[in-house]
């Protein structure tokens, strides 16, 4: 007699039968016993999962003669025929090779006859989203209302590519992938029943390389069982690349950052990178997880079946490190979508992901990044050069009064007492003015910012989206005018950027500086201006150069008049209006 292969010999030919899908089988059962039993039927699920053989199962349940029942009796002839496959009445009709049109009206003229021995007539189309298009609207108005004696029942790994008009007239059952646990414990009932002793663990390695299919792990022990009575766990790496510790071994020299060790742990024969990349893929899947929901995670069940694997995977964790590892998954990821598209290249993509993964200082955290960027933002716009001798002030002109220059502030950090206003001049006087022999980008204060306590900026971090100003930087704004203000603030952008200070002299006016903010209205932007002067990063800027001006810290509030409302011009007039019980008149 023939061999007959595991898969075959041991498919279930019942419900109680069927290694899990619990769910799947409550819901046809419960449609069997009370008789609501639809007439379209959809097994969705991967490879290897139960879908034809739960839908051949179903078949007999209906057509049995002591039935329909909750399970079918299998020593019935209506049974024993389907079994055989000698059943009249049960249809199986394979959708690659049967998917035209042609095929599918062939089917609904048959659908039309009553059944020739059995209670129902059962069409059973496997493989259905490789019905073309014609063929599944062909297939609409019958599926829709099949006549009373008729069942369709469809079978797919990709329920996706099959149309919506088809699913919405379908019961769609979604059988999942089976755990280690339970193909385990199947392969040692198979084992037992085979008379096959084998060593500790390559039923568990079987279970793990079947990826939660039931029919690939009957088929790799079919394979294995070829090669040794009394299959061992070296008989299993000898036929496949080494499974979960050689991906173990492999992530773990790339935690080290040992190149070579990583090349060195690859099998020599090309041909097994696709094998190599999965059993990566997977294990490093499980060590993420393992180390962001712990070792007894639920979702380690199809991987990991013992506390020591599960605590081996958590250490793997802690070494690799929680960013690291998701960026190798991308990693790896990206390498899998390289191997579909060049084949033939498999050994060198995998090759370069794995020495891309063994960099070294690969844990470089975002927020960690995100400082190092922000200190570099602070280093290019404008942080204090070492202190240079300040220079003489300038003397001031013929007939003008002597300006007072402010005292430092005190050591302690105390508020600064407002330096006295100069004496009004008298009438026809030469009006003071800023003097540009000083320090660069001298001016920029107000007489109402002056009178206001000053806090000294040194050690302060930056606080509601305030810029600090250097603690070492005395204020380079030492008039009370605020066109002397204005022009020191663009003096000292144009210290950074030119073209921005040739922007803000053009388009821009200081309004007033009022509680710590500083209002700069805007006029007639284009798109290109608007965006670079409302851009996060070069306001930032700006508030540096602010702060550096003034010698404290401001917040500045761009104001765009071109979309002011009428009336409202900026926040300043609006505040001096409502202080004085004013009104603002066009």
């Amino acid at each position: 007699m023939a061999y007959v292969v595991l898969a075959r010999k041991y498919r279930p030919g019942s419900f109680a039968e069927v290694v899990g899908q619990e769910e799947v089988k409550r819901t046809l059962q419960g449609a069997l016993e009370a008789d609501r039993v639809g007439h379209a039927y959809l097994f969705a699920g991967p490879r290897g999962t139960g879908k034809t053989t739960t839908a051949r199962i179903f078949a007999k349940a209906l057509n049995c003669e002591q039935g329909p029942g909750p399970e079918p009796c299998n020593a019935c002839a209506r049974c024993k025929a389907a079994d055989s496959g000698a059943e009249a009445d049960l249809v199986e009709i394979d959708g690659a090779s049967n998917n035209g049109v042609e095929h599918v009206r062939s089917l609904r003229d048959q659908a039309a006859y009553a059944p020739m021995e059995a209670r129902t007539k059962i069409y059973l189309v496997d493989e259905v989203h490789m019905l073309s298009k014609s063929a599944f609207n062909a297939l609409l108005k019958t599926l829709e209302e099949p006549p009373p004696h008729v069942k369709f029942l469809f079978a797919t790994t990709e329920p996706h590519r099959v149309l919506d008009t088809i699913l919405s007239r379908c019961q769609v059952l979604k059988l999942t992938p089976l755990s280690e646990e339970r193909i385990t414990a199947r392969l040692d009932e198979v084992f037992a029943a085979e008379g096959v002793e084998a060593e500790d663990g390559v039923t568990r390695e079987l279970a793990r390389r079947a990826r939660g299919g039931m029919r690939d792990a009957l088929s790799l022990a079919d394979q294995v069982l070829a090669r040794a009575s009394r299959p061992t766990l070296a008989d299993l790496s000898a036929l496949d690349n080494g499974g979960s510790r050689l991906a173990a071994q492999v992530l773990g020299a790339a935690a080290r950052a040992d190149k070579a060790a990583v090349l060195g742990l690859l099998p020599a024969d090309e041909g097994r990178e696709g094998e190599v990349l999965a059993d990566l893929l997977d294990h490093l899947r499980a060590a993420v997880v393992a180390g962001l929901c712990g070792p007894n995670a639920p979702q380690l069940a199809s991987h990991a079946a013992t506390p020591e694997e599960r605590e081996a995977l958590a250490e793997l964790a802690r070494r690799i490190g929680q960013a690291r590892a998701e960026l190798w998954l991308t990693d790896l990821l990206q390498a899998r979508e390289r191997m579909r598209l060049l084949p033939a290249h498999g050994r060198v993509i995998l090759e370069a992901a794995l020495l891309e993964m063994a960099r070294d200082e690969q844990g470089v955290g975002v927020a960690d990044l995100i400082q190092r960027l922000e200190s570099l933002e602070q280093r290019w716009g404008g942080a204090p050069a070492p202190r240079a001798p300040q220079p003489a002030a300038p003397s001031a002109p013929a007939g003008a009064p002597a300006r007072e220059v402010p005292a430092p502030p005190p050591a302690g950090g105390g508020a600064v007492p407002a330096p006295a206003r100069p004496p009004e001049a008298a009438p026809g006087a030469a009006r003071p003015q800023a003097s540009s022999a000083g320090a660069p980008g001298a001016a920029v204060a107000q007489a109402a910012v002056a009178e206001r306590p000053v806090r000294e900026a040194q050690g302060k971090e930056e606080v509601a989206g305030q810029v600090s100003a250097p603690a070492s930087a005395p204020p380079r704004v030492r008039t009370n005018s605020a066109q002397d203000a204005w022009e020191g603030f663009l003096s000292t952008v144009a210290e950074r950027s030119e073209s921005t200070r040739d922007l803000l002299a053009k388009r821009g006016r200081l309004l007033g500086l009022d509680e710590g903010t500083a209002t700069v209205q805007l006029r007639g932007l284009s798109d290109a201006e608007r965006g670079q002067l409302f851009d996060t990063r070069n306001r930032r800027r700006l508030e540096q150069a602010l702060a550096t001006a003034l010698g404290r810290p401001l917040r500045l509030e761009l104001q765009d008049a071109s979309q002011a409302q009428a009336g409202a011009e900026d926040a300043f007039t609006q505040k001096v209006a409502s202080r004085f019980g004013a009104r603002i008149e066009e």
